[in-house]
């Protein structure tokens, strides 16, 4: 599959929508991160097999048997904090009554701008994503356990001040923040 011309094609419909004063589909911000992905890891000969909708995971390395899960994410704020300024990226990692727990071998957090363009990749194992404690964010109750990434250190730095009883952002939260080198790009962890 040509991924590069179904990225192309996604924007640009997403473009055409908003043109026209129309929303896109909710799912189209997910596929275009999965389809970033896979073109990443059949850059790296992975050898990824598209599972998305079939499978507990989206995509599945034949090359080494692992299967990976994306998360794609806008920059937002959803009212976790109070300053509307602080701007940052969110993936749920597991969901309050989730029955599947070990689903997948790598988490892969996708980070794009509005226009679903420069793809940033934090790529977490499955023990690095579910060591990050769980929360109770105010308007998602649903969500157990979260990864925030800040769009940069300002932003970082504001909403730790916005949060000093650290309920929005969790210690592991902040540490992948401190250390943004360690997850982004890091494709070598794929093994």
């Amino acid at each position: 599959m040509n991924y590069k011309k179904g990225i192309t094609l996604i924007r640009k419909f997403k473009n055409d929508l908003e043109k026209n004063n129309l929303k896109p589909p909710g799912g189209l911000l997910g596929y275009v991160g999965e389809l970033y992905v896979l073109q990443r890891l059949k850059e790296l000969r992975y050898n990824p097999q598209y599972k998305g909708g079939h499978s507990s995971y989206d995509i599945y390395l034949e090359k080494i048997g692992k299967r990976v899960e994306v998360k794609t994410s806008l920059l937002k704020n959803e009212g976790e904090y109070h300053d509307k300024n602080i701007k940052f990226w969110g993936w749920a990692v597991e969901r309050r009554g989730q029955k599947k727990i070990k689903k997948f071998d790598y988490f892969i957090c996708v980070a794009l701008n509005d226009d679903f363009s420069n793809p940033k990749f934090y790529i977490f194992t499955y023990n690095e994503a579910f060591r990050v404690e769980d929360v109770n964010v105010r308007r998602y109750t649903n969500i157990k356990k979260k990864i925030h990434i800040f769009k940069n250190a300002y932003a970082f730095k504001k909403a730790c001040l916005d949060d000093p009883k650290k309920k929005a952002l969790t210690p592991s939260e902040r540490k992948i923040n401190c250390n943004k080198p360690l997850f982004q790009n890091k494709w070598k962890k794929i093994k």
